[in-house]
């Protein structure tokens, strides 16, 4: 029997009820960065942070970056209302 429950006939991946709530894991963005570092490690840009700031603080960048980018995450959280 079908579930009637569902408002949306879009595909699950599309309901915003399924958006996650949480900020990416710290295992999540290693994996995003390692990602991130296999596609463009021979980009000009790639290059030209590492020679800027070496290869360990160029992922540390990369990653806060990344960590930004997330919604849900606590560098986009911005105070509603008033502040004391």
């Amino acid at each position: 029997m079908k579930d009637k429950s569902k408002a949306s006939p879009a595909p699950d991946w599309l309901d915003p009820r399924n958006n996650r709530k949480t900020p990416y894991t710290k295992a999540e963005l290693d994996i995003f960065t390692d990602d991130f570092i296999a596609r463009m490690s021979d980009t000009k840009a790639w290059k030209n942070l590492v020679a800027e700031v070496g290869e360990p603080n160029a992922r540390d960048v990369l990653k806060q970056r990344l960590a930004a980018q997330d919604g849900n995450s606590l560098f986009n959280w911005q105070p509603g209302g008033l502040l004391n």
